[in-house]
């Protein structure tokens, strides 16, 4: 049987997906090391001779809250020569911005350690 006069049923398109939004990266600034400042340095043989014993403080120079602390102290001869070296970590490990930790650093007691040098890192 055939049908006049009726209009074709068709489907009727897709509807479209929402377009999304374009991914855009744009570059962060290098996130540096924490600033920190190393405080005055004190250092004293041991009651008994053997170690030197060194403190000291590092400061949190920075904005915000530093964690992860890390000091090395080397001992140093007149020519700058490192003698001994040791790596501890400070108390409290979380320094607020402008607040201090303290250290108290444990090196064998050579006669030629003239000098005392201080590095600390954290995040």
């Amino acid at each position: 049987m055939l049908l006049a006069g009726c209009p074709k049923k068709t489907t009727p398109p897709p509807t479209p997906e929402p377009s999304q939004p374009p991914i855009a990266e744009s570059p962060l600034p290098p996130s540096g090391v924490a600033p920190f400042e190393i405080g005055p340095i004190d250092a004293r043989a041991s009651d008994d001779g053997v170690h030197w014993l060194v403190d000291s403080s590092v400061r949190n120079t920075g904005t915000r809250a530093s964690r992860d602390v890390k000091v090395w102290v080397e001992g140093l001869d007149d020519d700058g020569i490192q003698l001994a070296k040791t790596e501890l970590f400070p108390t409290p490990q979380e320094i607020p911005p402008g607040g201090t930790a303290r250290f108290t650093a444990l090196l064998p007691h050579d006669p030629a350690i003239r000098t005392f040098h201080v590095e600390a890192i954290g995040r």
